[in-house]
């Protein structure tokens, strides 16, 4: 077999490997959405991830900057994770206890774009801290993003 024929073989083969759907997403993905906004805990910063699905910026985001955070003794404390994606018609009960979809959440939030990391006061939905729009330095963003944790837990518990 030639070459040529042996390459067309492998870029056909690879056309069909980044076809194939990568599975459920959501079933790989270490924070869950938010339902209820009232089960959420009152004296810990809400952290809410707004995506889309199959986004590779907010799989790294969450992945390398989020998930390590969840794990370490001294941030854990300050904050709790929830996602919502920008597209889902999927219900969720928001910070009024009025349902609404999770597009029409991200909307009244205006986040639009995918990652949008917000800082909520779990109680009331109030910003308390500045959004993280995008993964443009990836460098900087766990310092970024440790910083507004700080700042907003402070903000929220008077600490």
């Amino acid at each position: 077999m030639s070459i040529k024929r042996s390459m067309e073989k492998l870029s056909g083969l690879l056309l069909i490997i980044l076809w194939l759907p990568i599975g459920n997403a959501s079933a790989n993905d270490p924070f869950s959405m938010l339902k209820d906004s009232s089960s959420l805990s009152p004296d810990r910063v809400l952290i809410l991830v707004a995506e889309i699905e199959n986004c590779s910026f907010c799989k790294r985001v969450k992945n390398n900057f989020l998930l390590p955070l969840t794990q370490d003794k001294k941030w854990e404390p300050m904050f709790q994770v929830r996602r919502i994606d920008l597209n889902s018609l999927a219900l969720v009960t928001d910070f009024s206890a009025d349902t609404t979809t999770q597009k029409n959440l991200a909307q009244a939030l205006s986040a639009d774009f995918s990652p949008t990391v917000l800082f909520l006061d779990p109680r009331s939905g109030e910003r308390i801290g500045q959004d993280i729009i995008g993964l443009v330095t990836p460098d900087f963003y766990g310092f970024y993003l440790q910083q507004q944790i700080a700042q907003s837990y402070e903000q929220l518990t008077g600490l």
